[in-house]
């Protein structure tokens, strides 16, 4: 009777678990197929609008206009993708720019990434993102800086790899000299007209990239930066609090009423992340681009920032361009010393060209900084 009564319950169990899996199969067959169509629609053209009539005759009413995006998307969940997901896995988003028009004549873009030792898969899933998601005609070419990596795979496997896409290029740099380095060296020999840093560890959005490119149409002195997806959608704009260090913030109430903003309207801020934002290459080289005096990581997002807004440009948001981002938690890169040193090393410097008399509320906000030997500062007098 026991054993009956064992099996009995046993079978049950059974019976339950096969129809949950079957449940669970149906459901992920499902979302399969969205994901599909979702793909389908997102590599099609995108659908052309009538010409905008402008009184004023300005420099945009002298062409079409296109519907940057008219579907929703997926949002890209925080954890690092699996190795077997696929490579051109979309995802939602949460807004919807249906009514954003663009400029058929944009400005081409190099896409510049820099990586160390980075991911197979998030390293491919970036490039792919890109590829399948920025219009042809538009997209003047992928630079991938390698920043001296030591994986086996990141060698010849990812040349052979690369050579399938005729516009995605490698440049190896023999010793190690840090991300900011690094861009410069892709920024160096790109052919773009506009330069579009991203880091090696993101995933584009259907529509990513028109909106970016418009921005520095209307005004080359324009620096836009897309959403990180991982933000809140209401802390969006980057500021910095004593001693330089970098925040996001909400857009305050008034400001919003003010000048009637919708969630669709770039969002000028202070300082920029740093981490993915695009720039007119002529105006990037007339800053004077990165100071190469800045080591490693750390400081660069304030002091392109600071160039920016005092040399007669501005940063944005811009709430329809909406790139991933899968934060580490461990940097791959080694500092000289350690990284908090090299970081307020970095600002110090940043402090010492850009803020004159300010500098003195970065100094009094953290002990020991004025301590901080500061390498040479007669390039930034010239």
């Amino acid at each position: 009777m026991k054993v009956r009564r064992y099996l009995r319950g046993s079978g049950r169990v059974l019976a339950f678990v096969f129809i949950a899996s079957v449940i669970w199969l149906l459901f992920d067959m499902a979302a399969l197929r969205l994901s599909i169509n979702d793909e389908e629609v997102g590599r099609g053209p995108l659908q052309r609008l009538p010409q905008r009539p402008d009184p004023g005759g300005s420099r945009r009413s002298r062409h079409q206009a296109r519907n940057v995006s008219a579907r929703p998307l997926r949002v890209l969940h925080k954890r690092p993708p699996h190795p077997l997901a696929s490579l051109s896995d979309s995802f939602r988003s949460v807004r919807r720019c249906s009514q954003s028009l663009v400029h058929d004549d944009l400005p081409t873009t190099t896409v510049i990434f820099c990586f160390v030792d980075e991911v197979w898969s998030t390293l491919l899933r970036s490039v792919h993102s890109v590829l399948n998601r920025s219009p042809p005609h538009l997209l003047k070419e992928i630079i991938l800086v390698d920043d001296a990596s030591t994986k086996d795979h990141l060698k010849e496997q990812l040349d052979e790899y690369m050579s399938q896409f005729p516009k995605v290029r490698i440049i190896r740099l023999k010793e190690r000299q840090g991300l900011i380095r690094a861009r410069l060296a892709g920024a160096a020999v790109a052919k773009g007209e506009v330069l579009t840093f991203l880091d090696s560890h993101i995933e584009c959005n259907v529509g990513w990239l028109e909106p970016l490119l418009e921005r520095v149409y209307l005004d080359r002195k324009k620096v836009p930066c897309p959403v990180i997806e991982v933000i809140s959608d209401k802390d969006m704009r980057g500021i910095f609090k004593w001693p330089l260090v970098f925040g996001w913030s909400p857009v305050p109430e008034d400001v919003i009423k003010k000048n009637n903003m919708k969630v669709t309207d770039p969002i000028r801020c202070p300082v920029m992340a740093g981490g993915l934002f695009s720039i007119d290459k002529k105006y990037f080289f007339e800053l004077g681009a990165y100071d190469p005096g800045l080591d490693v990581w750390g400081g660069e997002n304030m002091e392109i920032s600071f160039k920016i807004w005092m040399c007669g440009g501005e940063i944005e948001i811009i709430p329809c361009s909406r790139v991933g981002h899968i934060f580490r938690g461990q940097n791959p890169y080694k500092f000289p010393k350690d990284r908090q040193k090299t970081v307020e090393r970095n600002l110090a410097r940043v402090a010492e060209v850009w803020l004159d008399e300010y500098k003195d509320l970065f100094y009094g906000h953290g002990p020991g900084l004025h301590f901080l030997k500061v390498k040479s500062l007669i390039w930034a007098l010239k």
